[in-house]
């Protein structure tokens, strides 16, 4: 592309100077002339052609000279323009201005034409010099444009992935929830062999969901190993047993040869995931009579283990692709199994984040064998993300709760449990599971959900994370943050189960975490062991705010009992004290305290009131404080005679004998 060249001078002869002298670089499209008769003709030029980057002007000239052309020159801020002056050898100071105003250089008239040539080739040099400086930051920009868009689109894919792989949990929660409970109910052979297949077909489903979850976290390099040292032999021997009914059920030879003693430091959980795909995989593809082995030796500085099977096998020229993503066996896809390839993928990934490796020989007809080898030691981190091999921990009832379940006795009203949830299948679901032990109000999302916990005060709440107008993460803050509603024990519910979402939610106060899919009895156990410790934590509070000289405050109602407290010793002496005063000096409305004080106590108000009272004159008589008349007025009863009864009432003995009381 020829450089375009304005030449800026007043005399006629001088254009013809240029175009004699450059005659053939014109005609090879080298480069090309624009001229002008001064300087404002030449900014027109310019304004109408932008490709123009070098000018030769003169200083002298009419209606505008070089010097204030010079100037409007730098004004247009053009990428790539080189000025070059042309004036009398004499006239050197104009010369030397034109310099300090941004002239790249200067001929001298009469023009030596050698002269000329020389800077013209030293300014097309600088010019190329300029445009190629400007072409490498156009592409080093684009460059990192195109590796953004291409970050950004690996973001989106990983986001996809989770995101629909969540929302495929619930749909999973509806379906092997229910088949638990009806498992547990139903004692008819053919309809617990339907129900069965139906929780085997929701497993697997399952276990794909938390492969795809496994996918998008190596993907986005968030995986990283969390080294412990692990009895490899034990791993492995527990893993082939798992197999064993798998076995017997399909007719195949399960022979395992593994070695004792195998012991080291390795992610037990990647190991675990890794050998449940192939050996997962060896027994689908096994028909009947067939034989699966499972080989583990020990070598020098790690272990091997050998998964073989006399399945179809998969062609030699296959066996590249063996552990690529969605890759599927042609072999394999046209038996009666179609896999996607997913897991062999992972298992080639997770092999490598243990510094291992990992082989592949196969032939058709001869079955498939995989070796792994890895190191005993392998340099670790503390884990980011965590697998989804073993997140659903429904299958067994959880063991860290510290009350049974069976040995709770409730009252006889029912607990009111709020749940909050917005799938509506998943709320009548959880509500039906719930209604024959509790009472159950239901919300469709974190705003109703609040509303409702004001207005009804539940016992307890459930609520799912991810919803719309209020998430649960919101609704738990809202919940603690409100003195009225704090003491509320909250259980999340969802599907977001990663360690990140658990210390988001522990940190804003909530007592449990359940990953969705849940076991409906994990859950009535929750529920339960929640509502017992509430009922533990209210009779101490009870009996605390009974003995106000033994009340210190160790929990999230603090704040409430203090006031409580403080409210009670200043109007004690205050006969007409009752439940409109104290829900005034509260700050709360008479509902909100009877339903508080009743839950965080065990005491409605009028109750708690006389309560506090006789602890009060009790604490004077043992302490020969006053006659029996003055504690009475002390204490707020008015007369002698009905603070007599009350007490009476209360201890089972009269004033005078309440010294021998402990």
């Amino acid at each position: 592309m020829a450089i375009k060249i304005l030449v800026v001078d007043d005399e006629p002869d001088f254009a013809v100077i240029f175009r004699q002298k450059f005659r053939r670089r014109i005609a090879a499209a080298e480069i090309s002339f624009v001229f002008a008769e001064n300087g404002r003709t030449a900014l027109q030029a310019l304004e109408a052609d932008p490709e123009i980057s070098l000018v030769f002007t003169d200083i002298r000239m009419p209606a505008m000279d070089g010097l204030t052309f010079l100037k409007e020159l730098r004004a247009l801020d053009r990428q790539v323009m080189l000025p070059i002056v042309v004036s009398a050898y004499d006239d050197m100071p104009n010369i030397r201005e034109a310099m300090r105003q941004g002239a790249w250089d200067f001929v001298t008239k009469p023009i030596d034409l050698e002269e000329l040539e020389q800077v013209l080739n030293a300014s097309l040099v600088e010019i190329e010099q300029k445009l190629a400086g400007i072409r490498a930051t156009r592409l080093l920009a684009e460059t990192e444009s195109q590796r953004q868009l291409a970050i950004r689109g690996r973001e989106m894919q990983q986001e996809f992935f989770e995101n629909v792989t969540h929302e495929l949990r619930t749909p999973l929660t509806l379906l092997l929830s229910p088949l638990e409970s009806a498992l547990g109910l139903s004692s008819e052979a053919a309809v617990r062999s339907y129900l069965e297949q139906a929780k085997k077909g929701g497993l697997v489903l399952l276990d794909l969901v938390n492969q795809l979850l496994d996918f998008a976290k190596i993907d986005a390099k968030k995986l990283l190993p969390r080294i412990t040292r692990v009895n490899v032999s034990k791993l492995v021997e527990e893993i082939a047993w798992m197999f064993d009914a798998v076995a017997a059920q399909k007719g195949v030879r399960f022979l395992k040869d593994t070695e004792n003693g195998v012991v080291g430091g390795t992610d037990a959980r990647m190991l675990t995931r890794i050998l449940l795909n192939l050996l997962s995989n060896a027994f689908k593809f096994t028909p009947k009579d067939g034989e699966v082995k499972l080989v583990l030796q020990a070598g020098q500085s790690g272990f091997a283990i050998v998964v073989s099977d006399t399945g179809p096998g998969i062609a030699l020229s296959e066996t590249e692709d063996g552990f690529s993503r969605f890759q599927s066996s042609s072999a394999y896809s046209q038996g009666l199994h179609v896999g996607t390839g997913l897991g062999l993928s992972i298992c080639k990934s997770l092999v490598g984040l243990l510094d291992g490796q990992i082989h592949l020989q196969s032939q058709l007809g001869h079955g498939t064998r995989f070796d792994l080898h890895l190191p005993l030691e392998v340099a670790g981190h503390l884990e980011e993300e965590a697998l989804e091999t073993d997140s659903h921990g429904w299958v067994s009832i959880v063991e860290v709760l510290q009350t049974d379940p069976s040995s709770i006795e409730l009252d006889d009203e029912k607990p009111l449990v709020l749940i909050a949830e917005d799938h509506p299948d998943m709320l009548r679901y959880i509500a039906q599971l719930l209604q024959d032990e509790f009472a159950v109000e239901t919300a469709t999302n974190g705003r109703l959900a609040l509303e409702m916990a004001h207005l009804h005060l539940p016992d307890l709440i459930v609520t799912d994370w991810m919803m719309p107008e209020m998430d649960g993460l919101e609704l738990l803050h809202r919940i603690r943050e409100d003195r009225g509603t704090t003491h509320i024990p909250v259980v999340m519910l969802t599907a977001k189960s990663e360690l990140e979402g658990r210390i988001a939610v522990t940190k804003e106060g909530a007592e449990a975490f359940l990953g969705k899919p849940f076991h409906p009895s994990e859950l009535i156990a929750v529920i339960k062991n929640q509502l017992a410790r509430r009922e533990r934590l209210r009779e101490r509070f009870r009996v605390e705010m009974l003995r106000p000289d033994k009340y210190h405050g160790a929990s999230m109602e603090d704040q409430f009992l203090l006031e409580l407290k403080q409210v009670m010793e200043k109007n004690m002496m205050n006969e007409q004290f009752g439940v409109e005063t104290m829900a005034d000096a509260l700050a709360m409305s008479r509902r909100t305290l009877v339903r508080k004080l009743t839950a965080v106590t065990g005491q409605a108000p009028v109750k708690f009131i006389r309560a506090y009272r006789l602890e009060r004159a009790l604490q004077m008589l043992k302490d020969n404080a006053a006659p029996v008349w003055e504690i009475a007025v002390k204490t707020g009863f008015g007369s002698a005679s009905y603070f007599t009864k009350c007490f009476k009432d209360h201890y089972g003995v009269s004033p005078k004998d309440a010294v021998h009381l402990n």
